[in-house]
């Protein structure tokens, strides 16, 4: 079995180094045993879809732009929505003719922290058979990603099983904190433009995410090798 991992990020902001982490994950677990690594953009969900496209397009340029600074390789790149008709047919296929085209008018629901360190993913059930069918299409065969998507991985299994696909293996990876605590858009800042803009360099910010995640920074990115609690000290 050929591995596939991919690593798709909303196109609402800029890249940051929460998402320079799974990234770097994803593709070494891809391309340790001579898998592919691909990089879906979503430009499709809120709040980027809400967005004028001038500056989602902004936006997708920005994050490609630093993904080829940080020279992390890349073996297909994709836009989500040049494929969403694509994946409304294979949805109809499976008799889903209820699940409208989104138009603007697909909204997440709104979760309060309540102290937690992390905000779980408020998944909706469109959105995640949506990303099961991408998935699929796709043949990938591992999703790495944060643990607040833990709180989908049930409907996705769902989903799976509904259109008779084979899931994908799921990995779930600890968040990254910074001093300001989760390393996200909510929080801002991190991204790697402003660690460009204070004249760091790619391996700079490469090897500080290696210090802060890594039990062993020789040994690579392997999921053995990640501490379950990682914390970035810039």
């Amino acid at each position: 079995m050929k591995v596939v991992t991919r690593f798709n990020p909303t196109s609402n902001g800029n890249l940051h180094l929460g998402h320079v982490f799974t990234m770097l994950v994803n593709e070494y677990f891809a391309h340790s045993v001579d898998g592919e690594f691909v990089l879906r953009i979503d430009d499709t969900s809120p709040p980027a879809a809400d967005l004028p496209k001038e500056r989602v397009q902004s936006i997708i340029q920005s994050q490609m732009n630093d993904i080829d600074w940080l020279k992390i390789p890349v073996d297909a790149w994709q836009i989500q929505s040049s494929i969403m008709s694509d994946v409304y047919k294979e949805l109809r296929k499976f008799g889903c003719d209820d699940i409208p085209e989104r138009k603007h008018n697909h909204y997440l629901p709104v979760f309060v922290r309540l102290g937690m360190t992390y905000l779980p993913y408020p998944f909706v059930p469109q959105q995640t058979a949506e990303r099961v069918v991408m998935d699929h299409m796709l043949d990938i065969t591992h999703v790495i990603r944060g643990e607040d998507f833990v709180t989908e991985y049930s409907l996705y299994r769902y989903f799976c099983w509904m259109f008779d696909y084979k899931p994908p293996e799921m990995i779930f990876l600890p968040r990254l904190m910074g001093n300001r605590g989760d390393i996200s858009k909510t929080n801002g800042g991190y991204t790697i433009a402003e660690l460009r803009g204070a004249g760091h360099s790619a391996n700079w910010i490469k090897d500080r995410l290696q210090e802060a995640a890594l039990y062993y920074p020789d040994n690579g990115w392997e999921i053995y090798n990640i501490k379950p609690a990682p914390r970035i000290n810039i």
